[in-house]
């Protein structure tokens, strides 16, 4: 998939962090994590602005189930979902900063709604970024 580049402000990524914790209000969160690369950085501040403790996805992965099901797992955007597939099979609540109309898969809460073809360029990512998913790319 690749559209016109969309460059991301930081005060979107604030706005869809607070969108998100209004939705979570009531969740009794134990842990935030994100899932590599992506999910990083929105976890981190998720973890500040909610007060939380962030945790790394590989040590959520081993937490008990009973935990696990009060652990937020952060992406940025599900594009295609797949991302997001461990981390529900493995029951934990699942958020997204963005989601594409035309993903798999669909998190537990996410932000904005994507339903145009346009490449989101997050804040954190390089002004040249490919309009593809690195994964995607040749070596």
């Amino acid at each position: 998939m690749s559209g016109s580049k969309y460059f991301l402000s930081w005060q979107w990524v604030e706005d869809q962090i607070n969108d998100i914790g209004d939705r979570l209000d009531g969740e009794d969160l134990e842990f935030i994590s994100g899932i590599p690369r992506g999910g990083l950085i929105p976890a981190v501040m998720m973890s500040h602005v909610f007060n939380v403790k962030y945790i790394s996805y590989s040590s959520a992965k081993m937490l008990p189930e009973h935990v696990r099901k009060r652990t937020l797992v952060v992406d940025d955007i599900a594009d295609t979902g797949h991302t997001l597939i461990e981390a529900q099979e493995l029951k934990f609540i699942t958020a997204t900063l963005a989601l594409r109309s035309t993903s798999d898969h669909t998190p537990s809460i996410s932000g904005e709604l994507i339903v145009d073809e346009r490449w989101l360029v997050f804040p954190w990512e390089t002004l040249d970024s490919q309009a593809i998913q690195d994964y995607l790319v040749d070596e």
